[in-house]
């Protein structure tokens, strides 16, 4: 069960934040709420170990190099043909 949370913790909050960024279209405004909802969530003690609250602060950080790399946060209106 442990292998679960670390798998989680690698995975779920980078794509919360490439989602939010696409939802926002701004990768600061997809970090800060990344953060204030992990940051929640931490503090309702939902989490096992502090390493997975470490892994979660490193895929935050991933998904916003993601977003960054990939540039997920503009959104072109122009019909591209």
């Amino acid at each position: 069960m442990d292998l679960y949370w670390y798998m989680m913790a690698m995975v779920v909050p980078a794509a919360t934040v490439v989602v939010f960024a696409r939802l926002t279209h701004n990768k600061y405004v997809a970090v800060m709420l990344t953060f204030i909802l992990f940051g929640a969530s931490i503090y309702r003690g939902f989490y096992p170990s502090e390493w997975v609250i470490y892994i979660d602060s490193a895929s935050i950080f991933a998904g916003y190099i993601i977003v960054e790399i990939f540039d997920l946060d503009n959104f072109n209106n122009e019909d591209e043909e």
